[in-house]
C-alpha cells in the first residue's frame, strides 16, 4: 500500500501496523521452512557415505571404498572397527578427483599398463 514512498505523518500508524504484519508473516513462513529442514548428519557410516557417492557422480563398491581407505586415498574417521565419512571431506575428495593432472592419470595408468604386457609376455599370451 505505501510502496510509492507516499507516507504522510497521519498515515503513520497505519503503515507501521501493515509493516508488522508483514514482518509477522515472515517470521512464521521461515519457523515452518525451518521446522521442516531435513538433519544432515555430521558424520556418515559407510552404507550412506555409499549413497552420497553416488548421488554426487561417484558410484563405488563397497569393496572399493575399503580399498581407497585402507590406501588413505580418501578422508576417512575411524572409531575402532567402524569407519566415518565427513560429508564436506567427501565432496572435497570428489572435487580433487575431478581436477586430477593429467599427467598424474598418465603416471598411473602407464606402469599398469606395462605390467599387463609384461605379465603376458611372461606367460606365452604375446
Amino acid at each position: 500500500m505505501y510502496m510509492n514512498g507516499n507516507i504522510t505523518f497521519d498515515s503513520l500508524p497505519s503503515a507501521i501496523e501493515e509493516l508488522v504484519g508483514k514482518v509477522d508473516y515472515i517470521i512464521n513462513l521461515l519457523g515452518t521452512k525451518i521446522e521442516k529442514r531435513e538433519e544432515i548428519p555430521k558424520y556418515l557410516n559407510t552404507e550412506k557415505a555409499l549413497a552420497h557417492l553416488k548421488n554426487i557422480g561417484f558410484s563405488m563398491s563397497k569393496s572399493k571404498l575399503y580399498k581407497l581407505t585402507a590406501l588413505k586415498s580418501i578422508p576417512v574417521h575411524k572409531n575402532g572397527h567402524s569407519l566415518f565419512f565427513l560429508q564436506e571431506e567427501l565432496e572435497q575428495w570428489c572435487e580433487k578427483q575431478i581436477h586430477a593432472d593429467n599427467n598424474n592419470i598418465k603416471s598411473i595408468t602407464r606402469p599398469c599398463l606395462y605390467s599387463g604386457i609384461k605379465n603376458n609376455r611372461k606367460n606365452g599370451r604375446i
